[in-house]
Protein backbone atom coordinates (compact mmCIF):
# COMPACT_ATOMS: atom_id res chain seq x y z
CA UNK A 1 0.00 0.00 0.00
CA UNK A 2 1.40 3.40 -0.95
CA UNK A 3 2.36 5.71 1.88
CA UNK A 4 -0.45 8.10 2.90
CA UNK A 5 -2.92 6.02 0.92
CA UNK A 6 -5.81 4.82 3.09
CA UNK A 7 -7.15 1.28 2.81
CA UNK A 8 -10.24 0.77 0.69
CA UNK A 9 -13.19 0.67 3.12
CA UNK A 10 -14.49 -2.86 3.73
CA UNK A 11 -18.08 -2.12 2.52
CA UNK A 12 -16.67 -0.71 -0.74
CA UNK A 13 -14.39 -3.75 -1.19
CA UNK A 14 -17.36 -6.05 -0.62
CA UNK A 15 -19.50 -4.18 -3.17
CA UNK A 16 -16.74 -4.37 -5.79
CA UNK A 17 -16.16 -8.08 -5.18
CA UNK A 18 -19.88 -8.80 -5.45
CA UNK A 19 -20.11 -6.75 -8.64
CA UNK A 20 -17.40 -8.90 -10.26
CA UNK A 21 -18.60 -12.18 -8.73
CA UNK A 22 -15.34 -12.48 -6.78
CA UNK A 23 -13.50 -13.00 -10.08
CA UNK A 24 -11.54 -10.89 -12.55
CA UNK A 25 -13.94 -8.43 -14.22
CA UNK A 26 -12.57 -9.09 -17.71
CA UNK A 27 -15.02 -11.57 -19.26
CA UNK A 28 -12.38 -13.57 -21.11
CA UNK A 29 -10.37 -14.03 -17.92
CA UNK A 30 -12.60 -14.44 -14.83
CA UNK A 31 -9.62 -15.80 -12.84
CA UNK A 32 -8.96 -15.73 -9.12
CA UNK A 33 -7.38 -14.46 -6.91
CA UNK A 34 -8.21 -10.82 -7.49
CA UNK A 35 -7.03 -7.40 -6.44
CA UNK A 36 -8.84 -4.08 -6.65
CA UNK A 37 -7.44 -1.63 -9.20
CA UNK A 38 -8.04 2.06 -9.77
CA UNK A 39 -9.15 2.76 -13.33
CA UNK A 40 -7.87 6.32 -13.10
CA UNK A 41 -4.67 6.10 -11.02
CA UNK A 42 -4.79 6.78 -7.30
CA UNK A 43 -2.02 9.37 -7.68
CA UNK A 44 -4.35 11.44 -9.87
CA UNK A 45 -7.70 11.07 -8.03
CA UNK A 46 -6.54 10.47 -4.43
CA UNK A 47 -9.80 8.70 -3.52
CA UNK A 48 -11.43 5.30 -3.54
CA UNK A 49 -14.78 5.33 -5.37
CA UNK A 50 -16.98 2.51 -6.64
CA UNK A 51 -17.00 3.91 -10.19
CA UNK A 52 -13.19 4.11 -10.33
CA UNK A 53 -12.36 0.69 -8.88
CA UNK A 54 -12.52 -2.69 -10.59
CA UNK A 55 -11.66 -6.25 -9.57
CA UNK A 56 -8.80 -7.76 -11.60
CA UNK A 57 -6.62 -10.82 -11.33
CA UNK A 58 -2.92 -10.00 -10.79
CA UNK A 59 -2.12 -10.80 -14.43
CA UNK A 60 -4.78 -8.47 -15.86
CA UNK A 61 -3.83 -5.82 -13.29
CA UNK A 62 -0.20 -5.99 -14.49
CA UNK A 63 -1.34 -5.86 -18.12
CA UNK A 64 -3.46 -2.80 -17.33
CA UNK A 65 -0.57 -1.08 -15.52
CA UNK A 66 1.75 -1.78 -18.51
CA UNK A 67 -0.82 -0.36 -20.93
CA UNK A 68 -1.64 -3.69 -22.62
CA UNK A 69 -5.25 -2.99 -21.64
CA UNK A 70 -6.18 0.63 -22.17
CA UNK A 71 -8.16 2.81 -19.79
CA UNK A 72 -11.16 3.16 -22.14
CA UNK A 73 -11.45 -0.62 -22.34
CA UNK A 74 -11.29 -0.85 -18.56
CA UNK A 75 -14.05 1.78 -18.23
CA UNK A 76 -16.17 -0.25 -20.66
CA UNK A 77 -15.54 -3.48 -18.76
CA UNK A 78 -16.76 -1.67 -15.65
CA UNK A 79 -19.87 -0.34 -17.43
CA UNK A 80 -20.62 -3.76 -18.95
CA UNK A 81 -20.42 -5.39 -15.50
CA UNK A 82 -23.29 -3.22 -14.37
CA UNK A 83 -25.42 -3.97 -17.43
CA UNK A 84 -24.85 -7.74 -17.35
CA UNK A 85 -25.25 -7.99 -13.56
CA UNK A 86 -28.45 -5.92 -13.51
CA UNK A 87 -30.16 -7.77 -16.37
CA UNK A 88 -29.04 -11.39 -16.11
CA UNK A 89 -29.11 -13.95 -13.33
CA UNK A 90 -26.00 -15.87 -12.28
CA UNK A 91 -27.25 -18.87 -14.29
CA UNK A 92 -27.65 -16.71 -17.39
CA UNK A 93 -24.22 -15.13 -16.93
CA UNK A 94 -22.67 -18.59 -16.61
CA UNK A 95 -24.44 -19.68 -19.80
CA UNK A 96 -23.11 -16.60 -21.63
CA UNK A 97 -19.60 -17.50 -20.44
CA UNK A 98 -20.00 -21.05 -21.77
CA UNK A 99 -21.06 -19.71 -25.17
CA UNK A 100 -18.14 -17.26 -25.10
CA UNK A 101 -15.71 -20.13 -24.48
CA UNK A 102 -17.34 -22.12 -27.31
CA UNK A 103 -16.87 -19.19 -29.68
CA UNK A 104 -13.22 -18.91 -28.66
CA UNK A 105 -12.74 -22.64 -29.24
CA UNK A 106 -14.38 -22.44 -32.67
CA UNK A 107 -12.12 -19.53 -33.62
CA UNK A 108 -9.14 -21.65 -32.58
CA UNK A 109 -10.35 -24.63 -34.59
CA UNK A 110 -11.01 -22.49 -37.66
CA UNK A 111 -7.61 -20.81 -37.30
CA UNK A 112 -5.85 -24.18 -37.18
CA UNK A 113 -7.81 -25.42 -40.18
CA UNK A 114 -6.88 -22.40 -42.29
CA UNK A 115 -3.23 -22.53 -41.18
CA UNK A 116 -2.86 -26.19 -42.10
CA UNK A 117 -4.60 -25.82 -45.49
CA UNK A 118 -6.04 -29.27 -45.01
CA UNK A 119 -9.63 -28.25 -45.51
CA UNK A 120 -9.61 -26.42 -48.85
CA UNK A 121 -13.30 -27.08 -49.39
CA UNK A 122 -14.23 -25.88 -45.92
CA UNK A 123 -16.84 -23.15 -46.27
CA UNK A 124 -17.16 -21.95 -42.71
CA UNK A 125 -18.80 -22.75 -39.44
CA UNK A 126 -22.50 -23.34 -39.12
CA UNK A 127 -24.26 -20.46 -37.38
CA UNK A 128 -25.08 -22.99 -34.66
CA UNK A 129 -22.56 -23.37 -31.87
CA UNK A 130 -23.57 -26.88 -30.87
CA UNK A 131 -20.71 -28.33 -32.92
CA UNK A 132 -18.66 -28.52 -29.74
CA UNK A 133 -21.46 -30.23 -27.85
CA UNK A 134 -24.91 -28.84 -27.19
CA UNK A 135 -25.93 -27.08 -24.04
CA UNK A 136 -28.97 -28.82 -22.71
CA UNK A 137 -31.33 -27.99 -19.89
CA UNK A 138 -34.39 -29.77 -18.57
CA UNK A 139 -37.44 -28.37 -20.34
CA UNK A 140 -39.02 -27.35 -17.01
CA UNK A 141 -36.02 -25.10 -16.30
CA UNK A 142 -36.64 -22.68 -19.18
CA UNK A 143 -37.42 -19.92 -16.69
CA UNK A 144 -33.76 -19.87 -15.55
CA UNK A 145 -32.81 -18.44 -18.94
CA UNK A 146 -35.93 -16.33 -19.56
CA UNK A 147 -34.07 -13.01 -19.91
CA UNK A 148 -31.66 -14.41 -22.49
CA UNK A 149 -34.59 -15.85 -24.45
CA UNK A 150 -36.58 -12.61 -24.15
CA UNK A 151 -33.61 -10.54 -25.34
CA UNK A 152 -33.12 -12.86 -28.33
CA UNK A 153 -29.57 -13.84 -27.33
CA UNK A 154 -30.33 -17.57 -27.25
CA UNK A 155 -32.91 -19.86 -28.75
CA UNK A 156 -34.07 -23.37 -28.11
CA UNK A 157 -33.61 -26.11 -30.68
CA UNK A 158 -34.44 -29.79 -30.93
CA UNK A 159 -31.80 -31.99 -29.35
CA UNK A 160 -32.63 -34.95 -31.58
CA UNK A 161 -35.21 -34.28 -34.29
CA UNK A 162 -38.10 -36.69 -34.06
CA UNK A 163 -37.89 -37.23 -30.31
CA UNK A 164 -40.84 -35.11 -29.30
CA UNK A 165 -40.99 -36.41 -25.74
CA UNK A 166 -37.47 -35.42 -24.81
CA UNK A 167 -37.21 -33.91 -21.36
CA UNK A 168 -34.26 -31.77 -22.39
CA UNK A 169 -34.05 -28.75 -24.63
CA UNK A 170 -30.91 -27.70 -26.48
CA UNK A 171 -29.89 -24.07 -26.28
CA UNK A 172 -28.16 -22.22 -29.08
CA UNK A 173 -26.73 -18.77 -29.48
CA UNK A 174 -28.48 -16.49 -31.97
CA UNK A 175 -26.73 -14.05 -34.31
CA UNK A 176 -27.71 -11.30 -31.88
CA UNK A 177 -26.23 -13.35 -29.04
CA UNK A 178 -22.97 -13.86 -30.92
CA UNK A 179 -22.76 -10.10 -31.55
CA UNK A 180 -23.49 -9.42 -27.86
CA UNK A 181 -20.65 -11.77 -26.82
CA UNK A 182 -18.26 -10.17 -29.31
CA UNK A 183 -18.99 -6.73 -27.83
CA UNK A 184 -18.68 -8.05 -24.27
CA UNK A 185 -15.40 -9.82 -25.02
CA UNK A 186 -13.92 -6.76 -26.78
CA UNK A 187 -14.96 -4.22 -24.13
CA UNK A 188 -17.46 -2.52 -26.42
CA UNK A 189 -20.74 -1.01 -25.21
CA UNK A 190 -23.45 -3.58 -24.69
Amino acid sequence: MAQDRPDIPVPLKRALLVEAGHRCAIPTCRQVPIVLAHITPWAKVKEHTFDNLIALCPTCHSRFDRGDIDRLSMLQYKANLEIVNQRYTETERQLLKVFLRKQQMLRGINSKRSQQHQFTSYTGVSPRFTQLGGIQIHQAMWWTIANLLEDGLIETTDVWPGLEKSETVALDLTKEGAAFLRRWENAEPL
